[in-house]
């Protein structure tokens, strides 16, 4: 029996033009194709570069058949010109030369179906730009970074093993992965960072080690095609916004000793070629556990710490005044771990972005739990809203959300050029698989 693939890559090869579908350029492990928007090439859209040999013939009819293809490599599809698209190779090899053929091996991002619009006084319902592949795996965690090639790429956590793919994810082949070792280990957050200061960014690895009771994070460093660890902290990282908006990470510790149930949290910092906690503390008003909370400067110059309440709800600080959301099921998470008498919620991250008159929106996700809330002590959620918000003077109000069908477990803004962004969502099934999506703004 003829496998389903034969068709699948037969119907997308004769959805190619025939003249069309060629390696033009190669460096390293970045090959450029003849292949544009108009031929289906986008970003993530995966792509195999081939030779082709004898040509076939039927036995009886004497019809050409077409000639064998023999695949040199496989990649997917970065960035997309007016007349040309880049790909990165899913290694780097000598095989690929200029002139060899290209072919795309799965379909383009879908586009979802426009969301209908919003009754009066009710905010918008947002449908997504795009759904990734589907993946096979639960999704623990995600970053967005340049970890290797100059354009934003997505890492994406299982259980306990890292996986690296073009942006934004469409196409489920990685592009690099690796197993984060440990007896009993379990990632529980991802961050991209250039504390560094080299020419690309750092993978940071948050981790609970349950054989030894310790949370810690590995570095890993994207190194010819392959992560390398290049440190081992003795803290957790977590990623959150300044006034400028800027993204930085801070630090961590949680031990079992006289200073629980926290540290103080610090930012992240790189003195005589090690990461260490920076100093001063932050110091912000209420907030003592690094995975939930940013920073935002308001609209009216105000600066405020956002953090997750106990009970799941938004709650703004501004100086001894503050505002809470009115609904709660913000954050929530199924990567939980009991310390002591307090239970850590490993909670997805806020983000806030802002335009050129200040403060523009800050986005979170709703996890809802199974069973109308009562799964929620069992970290059973089945469905998730993302939403915008922004500062009305006097709380945050909401522009628009969107439906996600499963628990969310990464949240980032992307700038995909300049001027240009996306909301990316990593979701996380109730079926034991995962898939990204995006957002216009």
């Amino acid at each position: 029996m003829i496998p389903p693939l034969f068709f699948l890559v037969a119907a997308l090869a004769a959805a190619q033009p025939a003249d069309k579908g060629y390696v033009v350029r190669v460096d390293s492990a970045s090959v450029w194709l003849d292949l544009t928007a108009a031929d289906g090439a986008a970003p993530g859209r995966a792509f195999e570069v081939y030779v082709e040999g004898p040509e076939l013939k039927h036995p009886v009819t004497g019809a050409s058949l077409g000639r064998v293809k023999t695949p040199v490599a496989a990649g997917a599809i970065t960035d997309v010109a007016e007349k040309y698209s880049t790909g990165a190779l899913a290694a780097s090899s000598g095989a690929v030369k200029a002139g060899q053929r290209a072919r795309f091996t799965a379909p383009a991002p879908a586009a979802a179906k426009p969301a209908a619009p919003a009754r009066p006084g009710e905010p918008e319902s947002r449908a997504p730009k795009t759904q990734g592949a589907t993946l096979d795996y639960q999704v623990n965690a995600m970053a967005v970074g340049d970890f290797d090639g100059g354009k934003p790429q997505i890492v994406l956590a299982s259980e306990n093993s890292v996986k690296l793919y073009a942006y934004p994810a469409a196409d489920g082949k990685p592009l690099a992965e690796t197993v984060i070792t440990g007896t009993g280990l379990r990632i529980l957050g991802l961050e991209a960072s250039n504390v560094a200061g080299g020419a690309r960014d750092d993978l940071f690895v948050s981790v609970y080690d349950e054989t030894f009771k310790r949370f810690e994070t590995r570095v890993l460093r994207m190194e010819n095609g392959k992560w390398l660890k290049v440190a081992e902290l003795p803290f957790l990282t977590r990623g959150w916004q300044d006034a400028s908006g800027k993204r930085v990470l801070a630090t961590q510790q949680v031990l079992d000793d006289k200073s629980f149930p926290f540290g103080a949290i610090y930012p992240l910092s790189y003195q005589d070629g090690q990461y260490v906690q920076g100093r001063p503390a932050l110091g912000l008003k209420r907030v003592d556990w690094i995975y939930g909370f940013t920073t935002a400067k308001l609209t009216n110059g105000d600066s405020a710490a956002v953090y997750l309440t106990s009970v799941h709800a938004l709650r703004v600080q501004i100086g001894k005044e503050w505002w809470r959301t009115p609904d709660d099921d913000y954050g929530q998470t199924p990567l939980r771990v009991r310390w002591q008498d307090r239970l850590l919620e490993f909670n997805p991250p806020m983000a806030v972005t802002y335009g050129p008159s200040g403060f523009e929106a800050l986005y979170a996700v709703r996890n809802m739990a199974a069973l109308g809330g009562l799964a929620s002590p069992f970290g059973l959620f089945n469905h998730a809203e993302l939403v915008r918000k922004r500062w009305n003077g006097l709380g945050l109000e909401t522009v628009w959300k969107a439906d996600l069908s499963g628990c969310a477990q990464g949240l980032a803004v992307v700038e995909t050029e300049p001027g240009r962004r996306e909301i990316v969502v990593a979701v996380r099934g109730s079926a034991g698989q995962s898939s990204v999506w995006t957002f216009d703004p």
